[in-house]
């Protein structure tokens, strides 16, 4: 049995505990969070302990695995101190905000020799996984381009409004279309040539992009398009998109439903648009993807596995893709990496 420390207990938080709730093989020995009440109140229904802060945390518990769900600017310090004590850490999308403070992580995780992982859920969000296995495949030829889009509307889930200032929490451009950026460099590889446009919200500016649509480049003249935006209003569905042509058939899944991702059970099935004119209908197994992504972390642990999944390289690859597409918006350019 792993034990695990989750620490930050707001809206991924509660997503990941939910998550682990149900992995036979891991319990949850600790909540932590600087909003006492509500956590407290969550480790007395969980049965388990609070602290108020990393700190205590690591004078006082055992837990072998910390869970860090705390806001993006508070990543670094957190990952550190948790591989400095000798935890195993997995840590929530976007790894941190510069590369200079990801490589301080991943040199404290290679340092202590402790397992880490980020959490780049879409690797394990079952459409995404099938889609890639089907491209994989091969049977339906090479992938040639690829195009993904998330929006959302603006988000009212974070306490303290850090998620809407780009200095803390990278904006849309990282918080949320990370996620497309990390897909295409799984399905492409890294790109090599970014160009990004962008908008900002004129009330309230300081929030960095709240749209984004970028294009990239790689390797074999493979190209890629992603939109990632939560500037909408109202009762605008959460939205995810992808559509991969390959040289014999274009792979296709569009979801809409809920506010966030709170109705991510909901399936709608996979289509493959043929050449010859024929249309195949995929239907994909329901999982929840913290769910897998979690079992997967805590059995790479518990069976002594490498992480090859979402690594904290990963991470670093998809936050360096993000940044680029943000530099290349604000100084409208096209950046090479």
């Amino acid at each position: 049995m792993i034990k695990v420390a989750v620490i930050g207990a707001g809206y991924i938080g509660q997503a990941h505990i939910n998550a682990l709730k149900q992995i036979k093989n891991a319990s949850i020995v600790a909540i932590v969070d600087n909003l006492e009440d509500r956590a407290k109140e969550l480790a007395l229904s969980l049965n388990t302990k609070y602290f108020k802060n990393i700190d205590e945390l690591l004078k006082n518990s055992d837990a072998e695995v910390i869970d860090v769900c705390v806001p993006t600017f508070a990543h670094p310090e957190t990952v550190i101190k948790a591989a400095n004590a000798g935890r195993h850490v997995l840590c929530e999308k976007p790894i941190a905000l510069t590369l200079k403070d990801t490589d301080d992580m991943i040199n404290a995780v290679k340092k202590n020799n402790v397992k880490a992982m980020n959490g780049l859920v879409l690797r394990f969000w079952p459409e995404y996984v099938k889609i890639k296995e089907i491209i994989d495949s091969g049977v339906y030829g090479m992938p040639l381009h690829a195009f993904c889009q998330r929006l959302a509307v603006t988000p009212d889930w974070q306490v303290g409004g850090w998620d809407k200032n780009e200095k803390f929490s990278g904006g849309a451009a990282i918080d949320l279309h990370i996620h497309d950026l990390d897909l295409l460099i799984w399905l492409f590889g890294k790109p090599q040539i970014v160009k990004a446009q962008g908008s900002v919200n004129p009330q309230n500016p300081e929030g960095g992009f709240s749209h984004i649509y970028t294009t990239a480049s790689f390797k074999d003249n493979k190209s890629g398009f992603a939109e990632g935006g939560w500037d909408f209003k109202g009762a605008f569905p959460f939205t995810m998109a992808v559509r991969v042509v390959c040289e014999k058939a274009t792979i296709e899944w569009i979801f809409r439903a809920g506010k966030n991702i709170e109705e991510r059970g909901l399936a709608t099935n996979i289509k493959i648009y043929n050449f010859d004119g024929s249309i195949e209908t995929i239907e994909v197994n329901q999982t929840d993807a913290f769910f897998n992504e979690i079992s997967y972390f805590i059995d790479c642990i518990e069976n002594n596995k490498p992480i090859e999944r979402a690594t904290f390289l990963d991470g670093r690859n998809a936050l360096e893709f993000a940044l680029a597409a943000i530099k290349s918006a604000r100084e409208q350019t096209t950046v090479k990496l």
